[in-house]
């Protein structure tokens, strides 16, 4: 059998090729450092939201923290007239009582009397206990107010023991205290449901800039998310081809090498006996 030597062309070629190997290792590593880099970058820009979202998004926040801190106070005012409204039912019934104790006949005696003070103190005594509360946007008349700066004329209310005409005039001044209530009650009625109707307004609104605020930053994250994931793609897809084109590259050279190595002929073959 005999031996043949391996033509210096084909070394030199495969050892060329085993260098490119290595240099386009080298450079494949760079490349892909640096497309990451950009990768990278791109990415954060897109992570920033554009101002005017971020403005759109801002003016939300503080419009619904406006609104659910505006509740506090409005319930608060509610809750105010609500205790009122059931006080002011009770000082009517209350000066009804009043009236009852010297009203019975056509006399005042020393026991009614001293009957209509202990009531009277009464009287004073829950107008004194009503809340005053206040909210700038909703107004109640100032019934609590006005109703509570009659509490000195009340008790200086005094009957005199004689004929129930010598009386007239702390008949009238009840008469019109009652009336005061009566109007009182009424309107508080009507200002704490004109405060339940508000605080439904601003929970009603304050859902709506919620949702919209959802809505905007549910919008911004999906354009995040879809924009990174085509970066992330055409990234895969760049390195993809990259890597295919050299193996492609090395696929030739490794032919054409292949192509300068000596034939050997298959053992026991005729060309290689009389070689």
């Amino acid at each position: 059998m005999s031996s043949s030597i391996t033509p210096f062309a084909y070394t030199l070629a495969k050892t060329q090729l085993a260098g490119q190997r290595v240099a386009f290792e080298l450079q494949f590593s760079m490349l892909q450092n640096a497309l990451i880099n950009n990768h990278n970058k791109k990415i954060e820009k897109i992570a920033d939201t554009p101002r005017s979202t971020e403005i759109e998004i801002e003016q939300l926040q503080k419009r619904a923290e406006k609104l659910i801190g505006s509740v506090p106070a409005i319930e608060t005012f509610r809750q105010g007239n609500l205790n009122n409204m059931g006080a002011l039912e009770a000082i009517f019934e209350e000066i009804t009582t009043l009236f009852q104790t010297f009203n019975q006949d056509a006399t005042v005696d020393a026991d009614e009397v001293a009957a209509f003070e202990a009531q009277r103190d009464r009287v004073v005594e829950k107008i004194e206990n009503l809340y005053l509360v206040s909210h700038p946007d909703l107004s109640d008349a100032d019934v609590i107010k006005n109703l509570k700066a009659d509490v000195d004329a009340v008790r200086s209310l005094e009957l005199v023991v004689g004929d129930l005409t010598d009386n007239q005039e702390v008949a009238d001044a009840l008469s019109n205290l009652q009336t005061e209530v009566s109007i009182a009650i009424t309107v508080t009625q009507n200002t704490v449901s004109t405060a339940l109707d508000l605080e439904q307004k601003i929970q009603a609104e304050f859902a709506d800039v919620e949702s919209d605020l959802f809505e905007l930053t549910s919008e911004e994250q999906a354009r995040r998310e879809t924009e990174i994931s085509n970066l992330e793609t055409d990234l895969g897809n760049l390195l993809r081809a990259i890597s295919i084109s050299f193996e492609i590259n090395a696929g030739l050279s490794d032919a054409l090498t292949n192509r300068l190595k000596p034939q050997v002929p298959p053992p026991g073959s005729a060309v290689n006996i009389i070689s």
